[in-house]
């Protein structure tokens, strides 16, 4: 009688695929333990301008002026880069920079340090933009 229980466990595993001692250690073994699901990161918001927003100062009473924009990923600007004229400009968020078009010509603003703005009076400044390196550039009021 022993023989021929043998023999159904042995049938059953190989009808399964599986022999009978592989089954019999599987059955026993307790299941893996899942990996842990690590929370998704959130990213920060596309087109996030909190970091640009603000008034930028330069020498003789010239500034950037930033705001958030009425399209997302967009800054509204208000520009004094002479002793002339104020404009106003639409700037677009692309990555580390702000593109906008002044006088028909493509333009960027980037942080930058005091050195790369050309002027000797923000010299001494780390918090700062520039928009023509050497020539054009605007820090943040300490």
């Amino acid at each position: 009688m022993r023989s021929i229980v043998v023999a159904a466990v042995a049938l059953t595993a190989a009808a399964c695929g599986q022999p009978a001692e592989e089954k019999a250690q599987t059955a026993a073994a307790p299941a893996p333990s899942e990996p842990p699901v690590a929370a998704p990161i959130t990213p920060p918001p596309v087109g996030d301008a909190s970091r640009w927003l603000g008034r930028w100062n330069g020498p003789e009473g010239l500034f950037l002026d930033i705001k958030a924009g009425d399209q997302p990923g967009t800054v509204a600007m208000t520009l004094k880069d002479n002793l002339d004229t104020q404009a106003d400009y639409v700037g677009r968020l692309d990555g580390d920079v702000i593109r906008f078009e002044r006088r028909g010509a493509p333009e960027s603003i980037r942080f930058g340090a005091g050195t790369e703005t050309g002027f000797k009076y923000l010299q001494d400044r780390e918090d700062c933009v520039i928009v023509i390196a050497n020539q054009e550039g605007y820090c943040r009021s300490s």
